[in-house]
């Protein structure tokens, strides 16, 4: 057979495969053109502000709940990397479109890595997130499997009360990312 020969046969595993890559294209070309993707970005670029003190784009004021304590510098990092899974395992979970919850996830990364090279550079490592992740898994009382993976990574004596509120910021945040994935008014795409 030489190069200049038309091959008639095509195994279902090959054409399987072009398929999905013509069906993604589509999505992909679909949701851009109906401005799902933009949509999905600009979520993706609002959850990246959140904030615990009230003064992001997207803030929780989280004095209202929490002792004073709870705002150390150390502290709030470790806030701040929950409410970070918070997001993206909400988008993971509320936006069934891998298409559109992958869009929004990448635009959240790249506007944390521009506004906090620092912060997005600590978190880019995965360590505290395999925490997280293990929490996620665990089964039971998701609130308190967080909390107790939050108070874990603060390293403290006094487990009890930062395992509450591990639990409080990851149900309010639960609560305001759920709201905002709500906002966007994603068009329905018919296939």
């Amino acid at each position: 057979m030489s190069e200049n020969d038309v091959k008639i046969y095509v195994s279902k595993k090959e054409l399987s495969k072009n398929c999905e890559i013509v069906a993604a294209v589509n999505d992909v070309r679909i949701h851009r053109a109906n401005g799902n993707i933009e949509k999905a970005r600009r979520l993706g670029e609002a959850l990246a502000t959140i904030t615990p003190t009230g003064e992001g784009d997207i803030s929780i004021n989280l004095r209202d709940h929490l002792a004073q304590r709870f705002f150390a510098p150390d502290i709030l990092y470790q806030i701040k990397v929950l409410l970070v899974f918070a997001s993206e395992t909400l988008i993971q979970l509320e936006i069934p479109v891998s298409i559109l919850s992958t869009a929004a996830v990448t635009a959240m990364y790249e506007k944390l890595e521009k506004q906090s090279p620092g912060f997005y550079k600590n978190i880019s490592n995965g360590a505290a997130f395999t925490f997280y992740y293990l929490a996620l898994q665990k089964g039971g009382d998701l609130a308190e499997n967080m909390g107790e993976a939050f108070a874990m990574l603060c390293d403290v004596k006094n487990k009890e009360s930062f395992v509450n509120a591990g639990k409080t910021v990851w149900n309010i945040a639960v609560d305001l990312i759920e709201k905002e994935i709500e906002k966007v008014e994603f068009e329905k795409v018919e296939f």
